[in-house]
């Protein structure tokens, strides 16, 4: 069996010092969530609101942040990654920013057909763009329908757009919040007003 060479084993020892100053410098990840935003409640409103999970597209239902590196390159780090599913969490802030702007209302999140049968409304939403454009600005494009018994679906479009404060993730992060809470506002300014209860009396039996 050969020995390595002096040199060589200096070479080698030197090597390793180097691997392991690398993966000692490695970055801790950065965990990111979106927070709910704080608004005056404008509208009276009463009733029982169930809110779907909400749909995303493909390409951001994953752990990492998405950017964009130019119009046709999207990018994302390993290290900045999101605290939850971002279908889940966007429909848990979603449902608390309706809370905050309707507090005379009982919001929750539906889990199934029949807590959908219980509610006055059941709000579905489809998002198809949750991230900045190419300039850094966040772009939240949605769709959204409010399902009331009795009265027709109306699917509503909206297009948020919000620059955010520093280019870093933070900064997106929270323009990505503030479009949320803008949705919510919009949201709650084209809610169908819950049906009113029937004021016809059931006709008495007569008695002899």
């Amino acid at each position: 069996m050969t020995q390595a060479s002096p040199s060589r084993r200096r070479i080698l020892a030197g090597c390793g010092l180097l691997l392991l100053a690398a993966c000692s410098s490695t970055p801790p990840p950065r965990l990111f969530t979106l927070a709910p935003r704080p608004a005056t409640p404008s509208r009276p409103f009463a009733a029982t609101i169930a809110v779907r999970r909400v749909q995303l597209p493909k390409y951001l239902e994953r752990l990492q942040i998405v950017s964009y590196r130019d119009p046709y390159e999207l990018q994302y780090s390993e290290f900045v990654i999101w605290g939850e599913n971002l279908s889940d969490m966007t429909t848990r802030v979603l449902a608390a920013n309706l809370s905050e702007r309707l507090p005379h209302s009982q919001v929750y999140l539906s889990a199934g057909s029949f807590a959908d049968a219980t509610a006055d409304i059941t709000l579905e939403t489809s998002i198809d763009k949750f991230d900045p454009d190419p300039a850094g600005v966040v772009v939240l494009s949605a769709q959204w329908a409010a399902h009331r018994q009795g009265a027709p679906d109306q699917i509503r479009s909206e297009q948020i757009r919000v620059t955010p404060g520093s280019k870093d993730p933070t900064g997106q992060v929270a323009a990505m919040s503030d479009a949320l809470g803008q949705l919510a506002d919009r949201i709650v300014a084209g809610l169908p007003a819950p049906a009113e209860p029937s004021s016809t009396a059931p006709p008495r039996r007569k008695t002899r």
